[in-house]
């Protein structure tokens, strides 16, 4: 395919399909399209910044603490955690949309937003593997996808970075988790999650997903890993809630 019948396509699908904002749908103008938002919703989307917990990532409104309340005292089976963007505003609209409305091109995005923000990060801690959150199999025939999995094989692209979907499974179908608080949550995924034996490749790994609330979720994929022999292990989540 020649260079101008490349440009020819492109601009043709552009017009039949232009590229809307994650969160509203209002279509693009020309300087939004790599942010991925429109002017409006973009005043309302919030990147997490440098004040934010050392082992979870969440947002701390002191910046003096290192440390948010929850990680203080409480051990995590992942060594690190970061979020892209605080999950509120606009963003919360757009995550919904990725994960229940087939928006699966949104993944493209929030993996260049992840790239720009921790690739350094990522690679300085020599991660050889990422691990998307593994969706229960039932539920991925009923919806098509799974968000984690579009989202870690974009970012994969864009770092080198091979995706290891087989490393573990989902064993069971769980209650969602936005429907639980405390202690139901840990119970609901008590061993939901399960790697083959002989699987494990890997010493370092990254492990991604949509939402970080509690990180129940990231934790008990963390102990599955390690029980399975990865040595270290690092989560990285598109979203993620204050305290």
């Amino acid at each position: 395919m020649t260079r101008l019948l490349k440009i020819i396509i492109n601009s043709a699908v552009g017009l039949l399909y232009p590229k809307q904002c994650m969160s509203c749908g209002k279509v693009l103008l020309k300087i939004e399209k790599e942010l991925g938002f429109c002017s409006g919703c973009l005043k309302g989307v919030k990147l997490v910044d440098d004040n934010s917990c050392l082992k979870c990532g969440k947002p701390i409104e002191d910046g003096v603490e290192e440390l948010c309340e929850q990680c203080v005292g409480q051990n995590h089976y992942y060594t690190q955690n970061k979020g892209v963007f605080v999950y509120e505003g606009p963003i919360k609209k757009s995550m919904y949309l990725f994960k229940y409305g087939n928006k699966r091109c949104s993944g493209e995005l929030f993996a260049k937003y992840a790239a720009k923000k921790y690739g350094k990060w990522i690679k300085n801690n020599e991660i050889e593997a990422i691990v998307p959150v593994p969706m229960y199999k039932q539920k991925m025939k009923r919806r098509g996808y799974n968000q984690a999995e579009v989202f870690a094989t974009e970012l994969g692209k864009l770092l080198g970075i091979p995706v290891s979907r087989d490393i573990i499974r989902r064993e069971r179908d769980t209650v969602a988790m936005k429907q639980l608080r405390g202690a139901k949550r840990k119970k609901n995924l008590l061993n939901a999650f399960k790697v083959p034996e002989n699987i494990v490749q890997f010493r370092k790994v990254l492990v991604v997903d949509d939402i970080y609330t509690t990180g129940t979720t990231i934790d008990e994929v963390s102990k599955a890993l390690k029980g399975g022999g990865i040595t270290e292990i690092y989560s990285l989540c598109i979203c993620i809630g204050r305290m």
